[in-house]
């Protein structure tokens, strides 16, 4: 790998490749020239230009296929473990300048043609040019980086290769502005690929003595992952959401495992999560949980909210680490009473209660679903008890005789008003969620 002078290695091999190349190929005709590596804001143009070559690098890019190559330099106590190659892509500018017609354009072809005919940097060249006396060393380096050398880019594992880049009119015109300097024949090229690397000390593995327990190997265990397909109420694949005191049914593939399953409920809009215990059902039921009543948790109301779950399994074994399955949705409806049921055309109040308890963010949004009406609610009481439901008021104006179902949408999420009667199971609506007006 390479110190922290590869990038002035670099650029001072391609300064000593276009220089050694263009006097090979006898270029008197044109007058003297010079193979320089200066920001072009600084070359003197005009009528004292002279001819002149220019490599100039405008861009400095991460390698994409060295820039994850190792393992992360430190631990978790911030202990270092590696050295991580920091990969670089190089971007010149190689730009032309003429002291007369036509001196740049042809010395702007010379060099295309030497980098057309040397794509790639050699080790021995690199060792020729970085050699003693050496263009880069550590001597333009202050104190203990003194002591660097540039020569060592020459045994980095990959070659250094050299490839045009054929920028747009745009691009050129963004670049020549950016630099502030008088734009003259240019062309782009990518140096790849550079590993520089630290020698700071890491951290090595003791030898391996024993593999397991009497030298037996590691224990490994393969079966197929579990997935997670659905999650829904055990009294009918029909109904569209749960409610407080509803069985579920889990159902996909591989999900039989030793060791603990727990449901896991999220809802990250009300900061909800809850767990629930698996256990397996009847022939054919797969895993089932239980959403709890106030009767069976006293803190059901509150723990609980109506809106959208994502539901997994997480399984628990001994000797192995907890993991989660994938997550599937569920609705969570509220339960609603209504009174009263028996009311006299035109204005009518009602009073709905909701388990489990809306949430301050949810009354808003909250509607009363009477026939085609959808009304907001005039008050809304939820007690200090947390035993105690939600209460809402409605009064809804210029209703008209006739039977009328009543739901409660929160969120987006109505209560269910049906009940399931019969066998074959069939649907009817829940004749206590019905207000007859008169």
């Amino acid at each position: 790998m390479s110190s922290p002078l590869a990038i002035a290695a670099i650029t001072a091999s391609l300064k000593d490749l276009l220089n050694e190349g263009l006097l090979n190929h006898d270029l008197s005709s044109i007058g003297s020239f010079s193979v320089t590596a200066q920001p072009p804001d600084r070359i003197t143009t005009g009528n004292t230009e002279s001819n002149q070559l220019n490599v100039f690098l405008y861009q400095v890019t991460p390698n994409l296929g060295w820039r994850n190559a190792d393992l992360p330099s430190r631990d978790d106590g911030y202990r270092r473990l590696t050295n991580p190659p920091l990969a670089l892509d190089l971007h010149y500018l190689l730009t032309a300048y003429g002291a007369h017609d036509l001196n740049a354009e042809v010395l702007l072809g010379y060099a295309m043609q030497l980098l057309h005919e040397n794509p790639l940097l050699t080790r021995q060249q690199l060792r020729t040019v970085l050699g003693s006396p050496s263009p880069v060393d550590g001597s333009i380096l202050p104190g203990p980086f003194g002591t660097l050398s540039a020569i060592d880019v020459a045994d980095q594992v990959e070659l250094i290769k050299i490839a045009p880049v054929y920028l747009s009119a745009e691009d050129l015109s963004k670049l020549w502005t950016a630099m502030q300097a008088r734009y003259r024949p240019s062309m782009a090229y990518m140096v790849s690929v550079v590993l520089i690397q630290a020698t700071n000390g890491t951290r090595a593995a003791p030898p391996v003595l024993k593999r397991g327990a009497a030298d037996r190997g590691p224990i490994s265990r393969a079966r197929p992952a579990p997935v997670l397909g659905s999650v829904r109420p055990a009294a009918s694949p029909l109904l569209p959401a749960a409610r407080l005191g509803d069985d579920l049914i889990f159902s996909g593939t591989n999900l039989a495992y030793d060791g603990t399953l727990t449901a896991i409920l999220e809802n990250t809009r009300l900061g909800i999560t809850r767990e629930l215990p698996l256990q397996i059902g009847g022939p054919g039921a797969g895993l089932v949980a239980h959403v709890p009543t106030l009767a069976e948790d006293a803190n059901a109301l509150g723990d609980w909210g109506v809106g959208v779950y994502t539901v997994s399994i997480r399984v628990t074994q001994a000797n192995t680490p907890t993991w989660s399955t994938n997550a599937v949705p569920i609705a969570l409806a509220p339960l609603v009473t209504v009174s009263p049921r028996d009311a006299a055309a035109g204005t009518v109040d009602l009073t709905v209660t909701c388990s489990p308890r809306l949430r301050p963010e949810q009354e808003a949004g909250t509607r009363l679903l009477l026939g085609s009406s959808a009304v907001p609610p005039s008050t809304v009481t939820t007690p200090a008890d947390p035993t105690e439901p939600t209460t809402l008021d409605f009064s809804i104006a210029d209703v008209v005789a006739g039977d009328y179902l009543v739901r409660l949408r929160v969120d987006g999420i109505d209560s269910l008003p049906v009940t399931i009667v019969g066998d074959p199971p069939t649907f009817e609506f829940d004749a206590l969620q019905t207000v007859t007006v008169a």
